[in-house]
């Protein structure tokens, strides 16, 4: 069985750390003793400058990736990062191999970091008038005016983007500033 058939057999992820605390994470398969878990000792040649963040545990009925006499093993991913990862890579860069944690799933590759999604939506005319003023009003583009408004919309506000929270800010000094007037 290759590396990627063996996702097909994923049972669960299991993170190890919040994933929620990575920006990304390297996406990996190696040979495993067993379908699930993980040894003490498998763990320590994982963790050789690197630090274990999750692995993929396979259902029950996962065929072994090798026969013919060699010792049964099932490949399966794992997700680390090195140390000084964070350091070694800014800017937005990461290794090729990095996935964004957050959308790991059972038989679902990660996909990458860097990658954004896209989606179309249409608006009342109205509407549209409303944001091109504010657009024009801010100087903000339309992507952060719409991520910052799903963003408050989904309570989510740690995501909105640094300008809009920035914009917000002075529209509350400039409103206090004319109450002291």
């Amino acid at each position: 069985m290759r590396q990627e058939e063996s996702l097909n057999y994923e049972k669960e992820i299991i993170w190890l750390f919040d994933p929620n605390d990575y920006p990304w994470v390297r996406e990996g398969f190696t040979d495993f003793s067993t379908r699930q878990g993980i040894s003490q000792s498998r763990k320590r040649e994982i963790e050789e400058g690197h630090k274990l963040i999750g692995y993929a545990n396979l259902e029950d009925h996962t065929p072994p990736s090798s026969r013919n006499g060699d010792p049964e093993y099932f490949y399966r991913r794992y997700f680390t990062i090195c140390n000084g990862d964070y350091e070694a890579y800014t800017n937005n860069n990461c290794p090729i191999e990095a996935v964004d944690p957050l959308t790991v799933e059972p038989k679902i590759k990660g996909s990458s970091p860097k990658r954004k999604a896209q989606i179309a939506v249409r608006v009342p005319l109205f509407i549209l008038r409303k944001l091109n003023i504010h657009i024009q009003k801010t100087g903000m583009s339309q992507t952060d005016v719409v991520v910052s408004a799903l963003a408050k919309y989904l309570d989510s506000t740690s995501d909105i983007p640094l300008i809009q929270r920035i914009v917000a800010l002075e529209e509350r000094v400039a409103a206090l500033e004319a109450k002291e007037r």
